[in-house]
């Protein structure tokens, strides 16, 4: 294994992975960081398949997708947002105006498709490109800008009636 070449790889990805990580596991710093290193701990075990020819980000998104599916699966961990322990937790001062617009948010995005929801994760929060976005997705990258579009779309509209 060429360890510049997956030091190269490393640098040119930790940050979008860590991004895509850090949103899907609810903005939970601590397990974004793990799950992060355990992906580039998996990346490097296997280095010798990655092919940069084939795709620059597919292989290294498919390894923390499938890792945050797991991490979901292993975690059926809840929060009961009533509880006076969420308060607390956050220095007792009253943040329900900010917590009950994350809430909105999170309502919202989970008003879309599972699919619709990878997307505008991929694009708006991790900062992906189509091109990119549709070799991990495996469609072209066309198909994947008119679906973003319009998953985009489907949240505005949905905003709209929420206001």
């Amino acid at each position: 294994m060429d360890r510049k070449q997956f030091s190269k790889f490393y640098n040119a990805n930790i940050e979008r992975i860590f991004r895509y990580v850090y949103f899907r596991v609810g903005k939970h710093r601590d397990v974004a960081e793990d799950i992060t290193s355990e992906i580039f701990m998996k990346a490097l075990e296997h280095f010798e398949r990655y092919d940069p020819t084939i795709s620059e980000s597919a292989w290294i998104y498919r390894i923390a997708h499938n890792k945050v599916l797991n991490y979901w699966r292993d975690t059926k961990a809840t929060v009961d947002v009533n509880d006076g322990a969420v308060e607390a937790e956050i220095g007792g001062v009253d943040h329900r105006g900010r917590l009950n617009e994350q809430l909105d948010i999170a309502a919202l995005l989970a008003a879309l498709t599972p699919e619709e929801r990878e997307l505008v994760t991929l694009k708006y929060l991790s900062g992906y490109k189509y091109s990119a976005m549709g070799e991990a997705l495996g469609k072209s990258a066309d198909a994947v800008k008119v679906a973003t579009h319009r998953a985009m779309q489907k949240l505005k509209a949905l905003c709209s009636r929420s206001s």
